[in-house]
């Protein structure tokens, strides 16, 4: 370049880099304006689809969807529109999408001729709104949608266009730096040789110095390896001699297995992940140094993983071979009991390939889960730490802790109303509101003692010490209080309790008072009384009929849609009978029948389930307040809009739970519905008639044909089910031949349990002891589990709290000692710091475990015989729990207070 002086013109020196700077300037300009005209050109385009969509789309007016051009040629008749006021409300509602289209068409002539892109950079947000109005107020689906998705195409695609060439450029730089990354790594792991023998040796040097983290993993990997072992062995075990046992659909056993399988597995997930997490951060303080000094991240996890799977496979081979002979002689004390209730059934063995497989097989997956779970404490492993970080005062709210209390109260008192309710008791989902309502009062209460005692200095002086961990550690003591409190609250409110009615003494065969009882159809009568006279069999026989209620299952209905209520699944299956057949049924066994006076609308419930079950109602339908039955067989089709109609609503007078007839199905189905004499019998004539002029159309049908039977127009079954109850005593000795001759009722009535495979014709008592036996026997040991995990996942977290403080704890002891406090007093602080973490999470455990287990013996309407041993048995437990806890208090403040004294 030249500058011009007067009439000379002098050279300018012009830097390369400047030029380098212009050369950059006018490509990043160039770039931008070839950016910004294929925006131009994206949304031009965008714009036409969004104007030509009113074209083409339908648009809802008055009773239907019309084109633009059949809308425009009924605005010419403006009687359509008189009276039709809901229709002009979705009209004008729908202009917003009109509006919207509008506002892109202006833009794409705007954008045409070449002006600013910025100018309607609102639009996108304005016409998604525009269009979402006129969807859900205005109802129009199809112009709505469509423009919606053209909406978001639009911005996402004009975003995409302006963003791609730097987010390609990021990209190449990032996998740049991981190539680079990955190199370095490469450099810096390279190892060519093998690892000596030292390194071995020094890793088992290594491991004998640690044996206190070594030996909670080796006791959790024991107790898991056995446990998994115990439970399955005996579910494999008893399932097989389970007269109905379908995992697949739940029947039988499996209904148990599933929820309380499930609860300890996740129980004994929980747990190891805390010991396993524990062991690991205990392992990474021993490994620190050497990360520091520079050992490779694979030679430290090889070090881990040669450590932990010696540890997981020693004591998960000891756990098996323990759980092993847990498990025979579990089968053995199990074979007796058969034996003594009568029954001659033969279990399999206790020990073998299937058994040993299916434990090892549970063992890993729970311990390959919590491992998993333990990721980001594996992969710290190889990260060096600050051994000196300082831990930092949490703070602690000042205001809002009343209302944080008062919620608190707020959802306990709603958890213990719906408890209160029979229909609700004993549901697992309740108590949601409950660890919510205890979370909220001890962060709210908790907050409140503190701030009260620092306005009294004397008080606050004299509690200084013992509440320093609540003072300076806010966020984390409350956590471990709430921690505790909810392990004390489900142990002693949930699982002790369901431990404490599986304990009480029952005579299991006076749960059968007959050796087979049946629900006939009038057209078997005949069939078998010649059967009965064959055997000699004594008969009862009363009137009956099938009453089905809308919801037949204790389980989450996964069924319902957003907006129409399903035809549910399943329905649940029970006999209803008249107050004179119920009266009749309790003298023949000796009992005091209650005095009901039911009106037509009014039932009394009998429940026949033992004392271990939990408490179930008739109807599990929504809220379960509303009891929904009707008298018939379960319907597959049926209009759900009129459910009210064809289900009607019944009032239950009274309930009581008892054995008239049988424990089948431990309460779910076949219990009994009293009705009034009057009532009965007239549904009775009706369902008898309708029977015996189906009973031929049921003879010639096929499954099909009985499937298709129900519709909405016809809300009923081609039968409504059997109308005749027989309860037989069978001698011994022809018991076996009477069950064998009965055999045909179950291929000749196939169409009655194709809703539900359990309801049986008939039942055999012995057969019956053994299944729920089966169920009492597993139930007990599967609450026991689980109550000794959690109570494990309890003392080990208390441990835990205290053993990650013990350095802290020892410079506070040895702060105190050369102040001059005296040992005495040292103790006590020690012990005051300690306490409070064992008894207020005790106290609101047993506090929970009283006023539910209480609610629980009302829900499961026990009588004054059964309440008292339910007590003994639930103070057994309670005493049993309080004691080890008292013990392991101890023990940890031992423990403490010898290794403070001792670094001394």
């Amino acid at each position: 370049m030249v500058k011009q002086q007067g009439d000379q013109y002098t050279p300018t020196v012009v830097s390369p880099a400047a030029v380098g700077d212009v050369i950059m300037f006018l490509e990043t300009r160039r770039d931008s304006m070839n950016v910004e005209r294929k925006v131009r050109r994206f949304r031009i385009v965008c714009g036409f689809l969004i104007v030509f969509s009113m074209l083409f789309c339908k648009i809802l007016v008055l009773d239907g969807f019309y084109s633009l051009w059949d809308f425009v040629y009924l605005m010419r008749d403006t009687s359509i529109w008189e009276g039709e006021t809901a229709s002009l409300v979705v009209l004008c509602f729908g202009i917003f999408a009109v509006i919207a289209i509008l506002l892109y068409l202006i833009r794409t002539i705007w954008l045409i001729k070449g002006k600013s892109l910025k100018t309607f950079e609102f639009l996108p947000g304005v016409g998604f709104g525009f269009f979402v109005v006129s969807v859900i107020a205005g109802g129009q689906m199809y112009i709505g949608l469509v423009n919606i998705a053209f909406v978001i195409i639009d911005y996402m695609g004009a975003r995409w266009i302006e963003e791609r060439d730097e987010m390609n450029r990021k990209y190449e730089e990032m996998k740049a730096r991981e190539r680079a990354e990955k190199e370095e790594k490469k450099r810096v792991r390279y190892f060519p040789g093998r690892y000596p023998e030292e390194f071995f040796r020094m890793i088992r040097k290594n491991a004998s110095y640690n044996k206190k983290g070594q030996m909670i993993l080796a006791s959790g990997c024991f107790l898991t390896a056995a446990f998994m072992y115990i439970i399955l062995t005996m579910y494999g075990l008893i399932s097989q001699v389970h007269g109905e046992e379908d995992f697949l659909f739940g029947f039988g056993l499996a209904r148990i297995f599933k929820q309380t399988g499930f609860l300890m597995a996740l129980c004994s997930i929980l747990m190891m992940t805390m010991i396993i997490g524990y062991y690991i951060k205990d392992q990474n303080k021993s490994n620190s140094l050497l990360v520091i000094l520079g050992m490779r991240s694979r030679t430290i996890y090889l070090m881990f993983g040669i450590v932990f799977s010696a540890n997981a496979f020693i004591s998960g081979v000891a756990g098996i071979l323990f759980g092993g002979a847990a498990s025979y002689i579990i089968r053995d004390i199990w074979q007796s009991s058969l034996t003594n209730n009568g029954a001659v059934v033969n279990l399999a063995s206790a020990i073998s390939v299937r058994t040993i497989g299916l434990g090892i097989l549970g063992y890993l997956v729970i311990v390959l889960l919590s491992l998993g779970f333990n990721q980001e404490n594996v992969l710290n492993l190889a990260r060096s730490m600050n051994m000196n970080t300082q831990v930092e005062k949490e703070k602690r709210g000042k205001k809002y802790n009343l209302i944080l209390v008062i919620l608190g109260l707020l959802l306990l008192a709603v958890s213990i109303r719906i408890y209160f309710s029979r229909s609700w008791a004993e549901t697992m989902y309740i108590h949601i509101f409950t660890v919510l309502g205890v979370y909220l009062l001890i962060k709210g209460g908790t907050a409140i003692c503190l701030n009260r005692l620092e306005r009294h200095r004397d008080r606050y002086n004299r509690n200084l010490i013992a509440n320093r961990p609540l003072y300076y550690r806010f966020q984390k003591s409350t956590w471990n209080l709430f921690y505790l409190s909810v392990l004390h609250l489900f142990i002693l409110s949930m699982f002790g309790v369901q431990l404490a009615g599986g304990l009480l003494k029952q005579n299991i065969p006076e749960m059968f008072p007959y050796s087979i009882v049946c629900t006939a159809y009038d057209a078997d009568m005949e069939d078998l009384d010649a059967i009965a006279k064959k055997h000699g069999a004594e008969a009862s026989v009363y009137p009956m009929l099938r009453i089905t209620s809308i919801y037949g299952s204790d389980a989450i209905n996964k069924q319902w849609g957003p907006y129409l209520r399903p035809v549910q699944w399943p329905q649940g299956q029970h006999i209803a009978i008249s107050e004179s057949t119920y009266r009749a049924l309790k003298e023949a066994l000796g009992k005091t029948p209650e005095k009901l006076d039911l009106s037509d609308d009014e039932i009394h419930v009998v429940y026949q389930q033992d004392l271990s079950a939990k408490a179930h109602t008739i109807d599990w339908d929504t809220n379960r307040i509303h009891k929904m039955l009707r008298i018939g067989q379960p319907l597959m089709s049926y209009n759900t809009g009129i459910y009210e109609k064809i289900f009607p609503e019944r009032i239950i007078k009274s309930e009581e739970r008892d054995c008239l007839t049988g424990t089948f199905h431990q309460g779910m189905e076949d219990n009994l519905v009293v009705f009034n004499d009057q009532y009965f019998e007239e549904e009775y004539q009706r369902i008898s008639t309708y029977n015996k002029e189906q009973w031929s159309l049921r003879e010639a049908a096929d499954i099909d044909e009985w499937r298709a039977y129900p519709s909405y127009s016809r809300p009923s079954n081609m039968t409504e089910g059997p109308t005749q109850l027989i309860c037989w005593n069978v001698p011994e000795k022809e018991y076996e031949g009477m069950l064998k001759d009965m055999d045909y009722l179950t291929d000749k009535h196939a169409f009655d349990r194709d809703w539900d495979s359990a309801i049986l014709p008939f039942y055999g008592k012995q057969q019956m002891i053994v299944d729920t036996g089966a169920e009492i026997f597993f139930r007990k040991l599967v609450y026991l589990f689980i109550l000794i995990l959690m109570t494990i996942m309890g003392l080990f977290q208390y441990y835990v709290k205290f053993e990650s403080e013990a350095r802290e704890l020892n410079w506070q002891n040895n702060f105190l000692r050369k102040l001059g406090m005296r040992q005495n007093d040292r103790k006590k602080a020690l012990a005051g710091q300690m306490k409070i973490f064992a008894v207020l999470p005790l106290a609101v455990g047993t506090l929970g475990g009283i006023i539910f287990g209480g609610l629980t013996v009302r829900a499961r309407l026990y009588d004054s015989k059964e309440v008292l041993g339910f007590l003994i048995a639930g103070g057994i437990i309670y005493l049993v729990y309080v004691g080890i806890w008292v013990l392991w208090y101890f023990w940890i403040k031992r423990m403490i207070w010898r290794q403070a004294e001792w670094e001394n």
